[in-house]
């Protein structure tokens, strides 16, 4: 078997929907499944016949595209080749999108297959493309970081926010945390790793600016192994995600399959397996809160590290990738079948 996996992005490219590829990728190569990958280059309607000839130039069994993407940006070349190829299709983000990006999607519900990465996304696809109910299947997100080796006692002076540095999320909120550290918990720190987008960087500097008088240590472009080791050695962490705490959030994977005692946000898609392994705080005021009783309260933190760490054990890549490699057997066995007929969810 040979899947042509098409994204926009792709590492060193910074975009969350490219790190989760390389990973399903290296994970579908070691179980066997030849994957050519096919990144970079133009994505616009013009640029659809040479990505085309790409695909078919390696002979894949499958097309398997992830949208959406960095890379993409809004151009409408992915949707042609969903059109045209007819494979499969993991759709990483549908509700939180532009109503114009909405409507964007409809070329991809033609496709064979469509992959939601959970039950929530793809109920909401469901509703707007009703035959999409049933050839479609939920395949969580793994995290895109490895479980990294503790060297030494976790930091209780240090608060840890992990993530992609642009809008919508929830650094407004750690700035803030960052602030009422400063009034009432005196040397204790806010330390940002995460990776920058360059389209984002002038919301970066104003980040830092904003940030200058506040107790917050920036870790920026770490590689996967350096930053590993600084959430290994993390005790807490604060999440503020504006829409919520869901099964799309690789970074959350991340934070508690490293140990973290972990505070964030509550939403729509907030998954009720979740309520043991984090803490909720709708505010930076109550997270203040539940922070400081997690660095005080050994057996609360320990609790919690041990829930988010069982947690997070169900989104493993071997199992993410035996899932695909289903999948993709089931397109294989219905691919003669008319698009809005099969296949039936494995």
């Amino acid at each position: 078997m040979k899947i042509a996996m098409v994204t926009g992005s792709y590492p060193p490219n910074v975009c969350g929907a490219g790190d989760y590829t390389e990973r399903l990728v290296t994970s579908l190569q070691q179980r066997g499944v030849s994957v050519e990958v096919i990144t970079g280059g133009g994505w616009g309607l013009r640029d659809a016949p040479a990505v085309l000839k790409r695909i078919n130039a390696c002979g894949a069994d499958i097309t398997h595209l992830q949208y959406p993407t960095v890379g993409y940006g809004r151009r409408l070349g992915p949707q042609l080749i969903a059109l045209l190829q007819r494979g499969i299709v993991t759709i990483h983000e549908a509700s939180q999108t532009h109503i114009l990006r909405r409507l964007s999607l409809f070329p991809l519900f033609w496709s064979r297959h469509l992959v939601f990465t959970n039950s929530f996304e793809q109920a909401y696809v469901g509703g707007l493309a009703p035959w999409v109910r049933a050839r479609s299947s939920v395949i969580p997100i793994g995290s895109n970081v490895s479980v990294g080796r503790a060297d030494g006692e976790r930091r209780l002076d240090e608060i840890l926010y992990f993530g992609l540095i642009r809008p919508a999320k929830g650094l407004e909120q750690v700035l803030d945390l960052a602030g009422l550290l400063k009034s009432r918990a005196p040397g204790v720190t806010v330390r940002i790793v995460g990776m920058a987008l360059t389209e984002h960087a002038g919301y970066l500097d104003a980040l830092r600016r904003k940030s200058t008088d506040l107790p917050i240590v920036w870790n920026l472009g770490l590689s996967d192994d350096e930053a590993a080791q600084v959430l290994a050695r993390a005790a807490i962490a604060y999440a503020p995600f504006p829409d919520g705490a869901s099964e799309r959030r690789g970074s959350l994977l991340a934070v508690l399959s490293n140990g973290v005692a972990t505070v964030t946000t509550r939403g729509a898609q907030t998954p009720s397996m979740l309520e043991e392994a984090v803490e909720f705080a709708a505010s930076p005021i109550e997270a203040m809160s539940s922070l400081d009783a997690l660095r005080h309260d050994s057996v609360r933190r320990e609790r919690l590290s041990e829930h988010g760490m069982r947690y997070a054990a169900r989104f493993s890549w071997p199992d993410i990738a035996d899932r695909h490699i289903r999948v993709y057997q089931s397109v294989l066995r219905h691919r003669h079948e008319s698009p809005l007929s099969g296949p039936i969810a494995p």
